[in-house]
């Protein structure tokens, strides 16, 4: 039986991740052979922030493709689940849509530990260890910078009822990743309570003996952005404190988790860059939705190279720790500015999915009014482009893909691999430092797009396509031309 990665993602960084990793496995980048699914858990007590509810959105409608298209692809290839679909889908106490409940967080900070109800003795020590912005604090959109905050009320997260079920639901050889930032409040306060609890052996909670053994990976993301428009006397962050919350978060993890054999981390990641991109600053809610970043693909790479690292760093009574760089200093990343792991992870994958979307907006047209078998009884009729599965599921997901690719490319650090404004007759000539021959007088034109349109006829044609659901062959047809045409391209 093959494994679960359980990810668990802290805050609105987390969010962001599990949306590049969800980008990476649609795209066809796998994980380990000994794992099929993922779980992703989304820790926020903003509930109503929009980065976590559009990775939620993008988690759902890749779960939607999966199911009508099957997963036996390189798209779309690997399972997403949520702790519902593991355990009882009948489960009135638990969310489907990914997000992990805590009690108490959509409250005030004081009433949250009855503060007001507290005899003069004991409010008194809260009184030394809160300020009074603190008791007053509004947790309905987060901690805003505060662990101090963030480390009471995370401390019930074993409580809650989606905990229980995901103790419920472990299984021997599945492993478990978490992502969180270090110059935050939810991230910073969050992941040493989650790996504490992870590691503590409670005999009341199922299969808990199995989790306190798993192997466990980690990535702490340092400073990436700042938030601009910053007033200290009216907004609750200030950018100007990441680098001194990440020093201090820091040495808290060198004692807390590095020195602690109790802790044991099997392997570590650390991400971050120079933090000069400026996010607009939003208190929470929908406007909490900062635009992606490379290191937070990054991170999603760092996933990957836990799970296939998971056979090594199990067997160490040491953490691993690593970290991301890239082979030039240009803040204009394309893929030959990678290592050559990441280059080949990344350069298939990424640019199957651009082309996919590419072709259907410059190329589906004409691919429609050309005669052939893809057009035809055992290929893609016509109805299939006015389906749920394409308009609200698969062309929605698309439309993020784009999104995400185009938000990474205005950072002051940018991934910029693809060019832009493609046309249907130079369709192939797309990848950054990847010319292609347009053809000359005696020589074949390789760019057009007319060539995946033969290609997808024959495909059709075929027949091996005959027998399966026509979302399951619209996949299985462009998976595989743009597949090859792809390699045709690259070598």
């Amino acid at each position: 039986m093959a494994n679960k990665l359980y990810v668990f993602g802290i805050g609105g960084t987390g969010s962001r991740v599990i949306k590049a990793l969800a980008m990476l496995l649609a795209s066809g980048v796998k994980l380990d052979s000994s794992f099929n699914t993922v779980v992703p858990i989304i820790i926020d007590p903003d509930t109503a922030n929009g980065d976590l509810n559009r990775t939620a959105d993008i988690l759902t409608k890749y779960q939607n493709i999966v199911n009508k298209a099957g997963s036996e692809n390189a798209l779309f290839g690997t399972k997403i689940k949520t702790l519902t679909q593991l355990t009882n889908e009948n489960s009135p106490n638990l969310s489907n849509n990914f997000k992990f409940g805590i009690d108490g967080s959509g409250q005030e900070f004081g009433q949250s530990i009855d503060y007001n109800g507290l005899d003069d003795e004991n409010k008194a020590l809260i009184d030394l260890l809160f300020s009074k912005e603190n008791i007053e604090a509004d947790m309905t959109v987060g901690f805003k910078g505060n662990p101090n905050i963030g480390s009471v009320v995370l401390n019930k997260i074993v409580d809650s009822n989606e905990y229980v079920e995901f103790s419920n639901s472990f299984n021997q050889g599945d492993a478990i990743f978490i992502i969180s930032s270090i110059f935050g409040g939810t991230g910073a306060s969050g992941f040493p309570l989650l790996l504490k609890n992870l590691r503590t052996n409670d005999a009341s909670k199922l299969n808990s003996n199995l989790i306190s053994k798993a192997t466990i990976g980690a990535i702490s993301y340092l400073p990436y952005f700042k938030v601009s428009d910053n007033d200290n006397t009216k907004k609750a962050i200030d950018s100007a404190t990441f680098f001194g919350k990440a020093k201090a978060a820091l040495s808290y993890y060198e004692h807390a988790i590095f020195n602690n054999n109790n802790s044991i981390l099997n392997a570590f990641y650390y991400l971050g860059d120079n933090a000069n991109n400026n996010m607009k600053y939003a208190v929470g809610k929908l406007a909490q939705k900062n635009k992606a970043h490379f290191v937070e693909l990054a991170g999603a790479l760092a996933i990957v190279d836990f799970v296939k690292s998971i056979p090594v760093v199990s067997q160490s009574n040491q953490t691993a720790i690593k970290e991301f760089g890239v082979e030039d200093g240009s803040l204009k990343l394309k893929f030959d500015s990678l290592g050559q792991d990441a280059k080949d992870k990344l350069r298939v994958p990424l640019s199957k999915m651009y082309l996919f979307d590419t072709f259907i907006e410059k190329s589906m047209g004409e691919l429609l009014k050309s005669p052939g078998s893809y057009n035809g009884e055992n290929g893609i009729k016509k109805e299939f482009y006015n389906s749920d599965f394409y308009k609200i599921e698969f062309i929605p997901f698309l439309n993020y893909f784009k999104e995400w690719i185009g938000e990474m490319a205005t950072n002051e650090i940018s991934f910029t691999p693809f060019h832009q404004n493609q046309k249907h007759d130079s369709l192939l000539d797309f990848i950054i430092g990847n010319k292609v021959s347009k053809g000359g007088l005696l020589s074949r034109n390789k760019i057009t797009g007319d060539i995946l349109i033969k290609n997808a006829h024959k495909l059709v044609k075929e027949g091996k396509l005959n027998n399966v659901t026509v979302e399951e062959r619209f996949i299985k047809v462009f998976d595989e031309i743009l597949t090859v045409q792809l390699n045709n391209i690259l070598n």
